[in-house]
């Protein structure tokens, strides 16, 4: 336990410290910054994730074959996303360089495992998971503390599933997620001094995508466990899904920016930065249980899971539609 925790307080300590003087450094030179702000939250979090994850694997003797890989795919994402807060790439280039980081993962074997789908099956699955979430995380940042904050939830659910068969490296990465958002939701609570930027937006979606893949859910026995982390997801998941159908009903391009965010939807609402970010965390935190929930439930209180949280999320559907969000 005392392993654990010396990494958990080692992430938490780097990543708040490196947050910090990257911020000083570029806002002293006006480089990597919005409107004044350092865009430097994901080099930051990802120098932490790097010491992090290398002092885990010496002090837990971890398997190199599982982490390595996910330390080269999250830090070619992250050099991509620093590329890309400096000089906007188009959507194609940054699906291509998306597409190379999950087809390196894939190689390296972090992929699904789901026997109905055979080998291809479960190719294009994992690829279109791993670029999914990457995106999705990045759709998600639109608000200060929101991505981080959902980071924090996402990855305390993963740890909790991932103690249900214990796996050194899922408790491990787990455990950095949890600290190196929390060590950068210090400086991106609102009112943010730092931002994450393109960079640290996809850099932590392609970690979390990464770990929903490496940890271990179901058996035979245990169908519905298969959906666990796409309900712990399921708030981010959510958010994409219903910002793409208000955009498509609105009849706006579905990759143009607007609006549409169920978070700004909510605040449209009358609700205060820090209120609306607050039921943002309690969304999040829902699914995120529910999906601990499915890995552990029987058939029939999965089924009933299943059904209550998509119903609940049509009736988010239906109190938002009806928002108009002019701000």
């Amino acid at each position: 336990m005392f392993k654990y925790f010396l990494i958990f307080t080692a992430a938490l300590v780097s990543g708040a410290v490196l947050n910090y003087f990257l911020a000083v450094f570029c806002r002293k030179r006006g480089f990597l910054t919005l409107k004044g702000i350092p865009l430097t939250g994901g080099l930051g979090s990802g120098l932490a994730f790097i010491f992090s994850s290398v002092l885990s694997i010496f002090i837990l003797g971890l398997s190199f074959s599982k982490i390595l890989p996910v330390i080269a795919a999250a830090l070619l994402t992250l050099f991509f996303g620093v590329i890309d807060d400096i000089r906007e790439l188009t959507v194609g280039q940054k699906f291509l360089a998306q597409s190379f980081c999950a087809a390196l993962l894939i190689i390296f074997g972090i992929r699904t495992e789901i026997i109905y789908l055979g080998f291809w099956g479960n190719v294009l699955v994992s690829f279109f998971w791993i670029v999914g979430i990457t995106n999705v995380f990045n759709l998600l940042d639109i608000m200060d503390g929101l991505a981080p904050g959902t980071v924090l939830i996402v990855s305390a659910a993963f740890l909790l599933v991932g103690s249900l068969i214990p796996d050194p490296s899922v408790l491990a990465l787990s455990l950095v997620l949890c600290a190196i958002s929390s060590g950068f939701l210090l400086f991106n609570f609102p009112p943010a001094r730092v931002y994450l930027g393109n960079s640290g937006s996809h850099f932590f979606g392609i970690l979390i995508a990464s770990l929903a893949l490496i940890t271990h859910y179901a058996s035979e026995e245990n169908f519905f466990a298969l959906f666990s982390p796409v309900m712990i997801l399921g708030f981010p998941i959510m958010d994409t899904v219903l910002l793409v159908i208000f955009r498509v009903i609105k009849k706006r391009p579905v990759f143009k920016k607007s609006r549409d965010h169920v978070a700004l939807r909510i605040g449209a609402l009358g609700f205060s930065p820090r209120v609306t970010i607050a039921v943002m965390y309690i969304l999040c935190f829902i699914f995120a249980v529910c999906g601990i929930l499915l890995a552990v439930a029987g058939s029939i209180w999965s089924g009933f899971i299943v059904s209550a949280v998509f119903l609940f999320s049509i009736a988010i559907f239906i109190r938002l539609v009806k928002v108009e969000n002019h701000g």
